[in-house]
């Protein structure tokens, strides 16, 4: 062999040995890009897996059942003393938590106060309080009827209507012209009826409506905030919602109104009451008092109608005199006690309650109700109708009134630890 090809030969082995050495590096390199793109990103991380071992219901510790509280009847007050228990999620006993001490405002200037303290299926839920005493107060959400206040003599955009004032009073004309509106209203209680005239942008919401006595008929306006656009008459307030029936049984609704009471339950007309009654009214009288039976009532003379049965759409009708009332005894025969329904304790129903002042000077209301006991009705015993705590007094009615009130209040006798129909406006 020549020197030559002895070298070539070299030179071609050392060749081959550098070519094998770079392909064995690729191939590495490749295998371990595929391993990269196939594991790492395709398959990606898997998230790592918990069992759960659910131990049949044999072998689960004992739960003990939750008790209902009946809260059928509640003092006027609540409780200072709270102590909630909270269940624990599966299957874990009850802890007892530290009493909670709640502060409670007694004080009458209509501000609610709110209970975050849930009390059970048909019981007394959130936002429960004790404000909403008088015409009601400003804050919403609660346990509590929305009020709505309308001004008869201007229309909704503010121009006159018919209905006037001669001084400080409306007369003959004016106040037919309010029981017609009021006797249209009542065939149906259709908002739209009232929607043509003014309405006050404030709503108010009442837990209870007990408001006796000779108040200034510029109180309502006063109430809500548009005594600079609304004289004190021709007024209509009408408050609305739903509560919920505390108990099971026959009840009838017992009040008066001065000039005009009106209460709807479950869509049916169950009592008015005082001055006037206005689904009686026959739209021809053109008498100058609201003493005309045509005119749609008048106190006795009306009450009379209905018990020598003239009036069979009022029969069930039955008036109360009771002590204390002395006012409303001499000018309506007391209270006015209406037509009986029936509830089923727990089931929500709606309400409607219209209040109204017609001539103007002075107004005021009361709204109690009682249960058929047996196959009769207990005349010495009346419940507080009220949706929350609140109990007024003659005392806390006067500190809210300040200075509207005219001579003195005359409480109708009432169960003060009267059962709460919690209402959702």
């Amino acid at each position: 062999m020549t020197e030559e090809a002895e070298a070539e030969l070299k030179a071609a082995a050392t060749r081959n040995k550098v070519s094998s050495t770079l392909a064995g590096l690729l191939f590495m390199l490749l295998g371990g890009l595929i391993l990269y793109f196939t594991v790492i990103l395709i398959a990606g991380p898997s998230d790592p897996e918990f069992m759960t071992y659910t131990p049949p219901a044999e072998d689960a510790p004992p739960v003990p059942e939750p008790t209902t509280q009946d809260l059928t009847s509640k003092p006027s007050s609540p409780s200072h003393d709270i102590a909630p228990s909270v269940i624990v999620a599966v299957g874990a006993a009850p802890v007892q938590m530290a009493q909670v001490d709640v502060p409670v405002d007694d004080s009458a200037d209509g501000s609610g106060l709110e209970l975050g303290v849930g009390l059970g299926t048909g019981g007394l839920g959130n936002g429960l309080g004790s404000g909403g005493n008088g015409l009601g107060d400003g804050k919403g959400g609660g346990s509590a009827l929305e009020g709505t206040f309308y001004d008869l003599k201007q229309t909704r955009q503010g121009s006159p209507t018919s209905i006037q004032l001669s001084g400080d009073h409306v007369e003959a004309p004016g106040r037919i012209e309010i029981l017609r509106i009021l006797n249209e209203f009542s065939k149906s209680w259709n908002a739209g009826v009232l929607s043509k005239y003014y309405q006050s942008p404030t709503k108010l919401y009442a837990s209870n409506f007990m408001l006796p006595g000779t108040v200034s008929a510029g109180y309502a306006p006063i109430c809500y905030q548009c005594q600079d656009k609304v004289k004190p008459s021709a007024w209509v307030a009408v408050y609305r919602g739903k509560v919920k029936a505390p108990s099971s049984g026959t009840f009838r609704f017992v009040g008066t109104g001065d000039d005009v009471l009106m209460i709807r339950f479950n869509n049916q007309t169950v009592l008015e009451a005082g001055w006037s009654i206005p689904s009686a009214f026959d739209g021809t009288d053109k008498a100058t008092t609201l003493g005309s039976i045509s005119a749609g009532g008048g106190g006795k003379a009306y009450h009379q109608a209905i018990k020598d049965g003239k009036d069979a759409a009022h029969a069930q009708y039955e008036f109360i005199t009771l002590t204390g009332i002395n006012k409303w005894n001499n000018e309506l025969e007391g209270l006015t006690a209406g037509k009986e329904f029936t509830v089923q304790e727990g089931k929500t129903y709606p309400i409607e309650i219209l209040i109204s002042e017609v001539p103007g000077g002075f107004f005021g209301f009361a709204v109690l109700i009682q249960k058929k006991e047996g196959k009769q009705y207990d005349n010495n015993k009346f419940d507080l109708f009220r949706t929350n705590f609140s109990c007024p007094s003659a005392g806390d009615l006067q500190q809210l009134l300040q200075g509207n009130l005219r001579g003195s209040l005359e409480m109708p006798p009432f169960n003060t630890d009267s059962p709460i129909w919690v209402a959702t406006p």
